[in-house]
């Protein structure tokens, strides 16, 4: 009975060593993609604290941003495309990667900052078949509704853990941590990603899975230029009926009719100083992508239409100067 009993603690064993071997086997044949998807939600909080934060993009916002991770004792490695952009940070502490790939190869997460989502497609897709495993895409560049599903299917296609996180604010309140963070993605990302956003926001809003974030920064932005162009509209309005326009600025100054950001625009029109926060090249770009949301949804949307007019003809003589500047643009003459 002894032997019996033996021999069949023997062939269970024979039979464990062979089933772990199959499943060894059918793990080697299973994609590289697919066997990443399936630990990262696992792995993701394992991010080391040590590691740095990767900015691809050291425009006016990754540059403000990096400048705030560096000033709140986080590791920063920075790349641009233009790499004399990123060298100045090198001066305040941020390692200047001499290729994306060399920026990404050791970080937690992995900011992009760029212009368009094309852009961010040319330089993230050729390194996402060597992503590191438990590294987090921490996509905060504006883009269009659909240009943030395309990212998403892109990244998860490749087994990478994407955010889509655009921010509301321009590079003021990135210096000064101060920006909101319209987050989206999986619950998984929330508690590696709290040192970075602790950083850079002052408010985080989580919006669901990764694309919300850019539908809520489109609709932002929609309610905020059309706002500045008809603040814009309304000093001019004042000068028109005799009005001097400090005591509508004072009224909107504190009271429940103005918000913050508007009176600091008012600020730069009266001035008629406009440093770039918010550039209007950007801006005219931001409502072109709203348009594309109404062209696919066949609506006309009146007031985008008039905002985007005026936007675009202030963007051929201060393109490059704060959406303010709308205010330079004169009204035009009836009939």
């Amino acid at each position: 009975m002894h032997g019996a009993h033996g021999r069949g603690r023997r062939c269970a064993g024979v039979r464990d060593v062979r089933a772990s071997v199959a499943s060894a086997r059918a793990a080697d044949r299973e994609p590289r993609s697919r066997r990443r998807r399936n630990r990262a939600d696992e792995e993701v909080v394992m991010s080391g604290a040590d590691r740095p934060v990767a900015v691809l993009g050291t425009g006016l916002m990754g540059t403000a941003m990096a400048h705030r991770m560096l000033d709140q004792g986080l590791a920063v490695v920075v790349w641009d495309r233009t790499i004399d952009h990123a060298r100045p940070l090198a001066e305040r502490g941020a390692e200047v990667a001499a290729t994306a790939a060399e920026a990404v190869r050791d970080a937690r997460a992995v900011i992009t900052m760029l212009p368009t989502a094309d852009i961010v497609l040319d330089v993230v897709e050729p390194l996402l078949d060597d992503w590191p495993q438990t590294t987090i895409w921490l996509q905060m560049s504006s883009v269009g509704a659909g240009e943030a599903d395309r990212l998403t299917e892109i990244a998860t296609a490749h087994g990478v853990t994407l955010v889509d996180a655009p921010v509301s604010g321009s590079t003021h309140p990135a210096e000064e941590g101060l920006l909101t963070i319209l987050a989206s993605g999986p619950d998984s990302t929330h508690a590696p990603l709290e040192p970075v956003f602790a950083a850079l926001g002052s408010r985080v809003q989580w919006v669901g899975p990764a694309g919300m974030g850019s539908r809520l920064k489109l609709a932002a932005n929609h309610w905020m230029i059309a706002m500045v162009a008809a603040l814009a509209e309304t000093m001019h309005l004042c000068g028109l009926m005799g009005l001097d326009d400090r005591y509508f600025v004072e009224l909107l100054d504190g009271g429940p009719l103005g918000c913050s950001y508007g009176v600091e625009k008012l600020g730069e029109m009266r001035r008629e100083e406009y440093p770039a926060g918010f550039p209007v090249r950007l801006a005219l770009k931001d409502l072109k992508l709203v348009r594309e949301v109404a062209s696919a949804n066949s609506v006309e949307l009146p007031v985008l239409d008039a905002v985007l007019e005026r936007i675009g003809d202030v963007s051929r003589t201060h393109a490059d100067d704060d959406l303010a500047a709308v205010y330079e643009m004169k009204l035009p003459a009836a009939g």
